[in-house]
């Protein structure tokens, strides 16, 4: 909380003297509902007529945050593949560490394990940017075509949102005709004060719900509509992505994008191999019909022949498919 004091005041929001805000006024600021475009009064909240400023989704987040007894820390240190790469022996996770100022990834031998290698960090990752290299499209003809399937392979997601909407939105108006029998009982005294305001509290909490839910699955219909656009461009500049982030020394951010871009990572004396996820696993197959002088196959999958991804591994990949990450798609 002094961080971000010391970070508003840098950035000139204070208090009315000119100084710091104290940590229980801003408590007090990042707990007021007001911003998400309701009002509090008499410990109720109630709808406001002002516009929000954030959504309820955030401001639930940072509720959380503010009631956690734990203080997020540090890393001293995380190695890029640690976690990520299998051996391809016994398929136990590489271990890595540093020697000699150098980090190594080698197996420790579980279930008789002959591999003896210490596998250089830099020189395994040489060879996963090789893995990045083998998406690029050369063959112009495809690109069209390629950006179409993709799209296409969302659609039964598209169709589910869409549906989960109207659904939704059903049901936001079954919760408004009850609060409005219930602003009725209450001037007909049908109802207590207390039962009314217990009630009252209770649907506009479903009311808000609703509204977010309809919001969110309005967001991920549209976002599938450019998602298929976005894993192709993202398929294109996953180097160049990657060492941006590298740059930057951004190592989740690295992390990150190996995670998306392949479904397994196996290490055998020092060579890497790797499978694609399945989104890209299609773009893989189609660089290897179309880069090459295999026009027959290209044929085959210009005709039509596409296998969309799964739903549930799509289902899986959204949240980081999602143009949310700036870095990801950088203009």
């Amino acid at each position: 909380m002094k961080k971000l004091g010391r970070t508003l005041y840098d950035e000139g929001f204070r208090s009315s003297q000119g100084n710091r805000l104290v940590n229980s006024r801003l408590h007090s600021l990042l707990q007021d509902p007001f911003y998400t475009g309701k009002i509090k009064w008499n410990d109720e909240i109630y709808e406001g007529k002002h516009e929000p400023l954030i959504s309820k989704e955030l401001f639930d987040k940072v509720q959380a945050m503010l009631k956690s007894k734990t203080t997020p820390k540090y890393r001293k240190h995380l190695f890029l593949f640690k976690g990520l790469i299998k051996c391809a022996e016994c398929g136990k996770s590489i271990t890595w560490e540093t020697a000699k100022n150098h980090n190594y990834g080698h197996c420790n031998h579980y279930h008789n394990c002959s591999q003896k290698t210490w596998a250089k960090e830099p020189e395994v990752e040489e060879q996963l940017l090789g893995g990045f290299d083998n998406l690029k499209i050369k063959n112009s003809r495809i690109v069209e075509w390629l950006k179409k399937a993709l799209k296409e392979s969302h659609q039964d997601e598209i169709a589910y949102h869409n549906s989960t909407v109207g659904e939704l939105q059903a049901r936001y108006e079954a919760v408004q005709k009850r609060l409005d029998k219930l602003y009725d009982d209450k001037l007909d005294e049908k109802i207590t004060p207390d039962f009314y305001n217990r009630k009252f509290k209770q649907y506009s909490e479903e009311k808000d719900e609703v509204t977010e839910s309809i919001k969110r699955h309005s967001q991920a219909s549209t976002g599938y509509l450019n998602l298929g656009i976005n894993i192709y461009e993202l398929s294109q500049r996953a180097k160049e992505i990657y060492l941006k982030a590298k740059a930057k020394d951004m190592l989740d951010e690295q992390r990150s994008l190996i995670r998306l871009v392949f479904a397994d990572l196996k290490l055998d004396e020092g060579k890497l191999s790797y499978t694609y996820s399945n989104t890209f696993k299609i773009l893989s197959e189609a660089v290897s019909a179309t880069n090459g002088s295999n026009v027959d196959k290209f044929k085959g999958l210009e005709n039509g022949k596409f296998e969309p991804a799964k739903k549930s591994d799509v289902a899986g990949q959204k949240d980081s498919l999602l143009p949310s990450r700036p870095i990801w798609l950088p203009g």
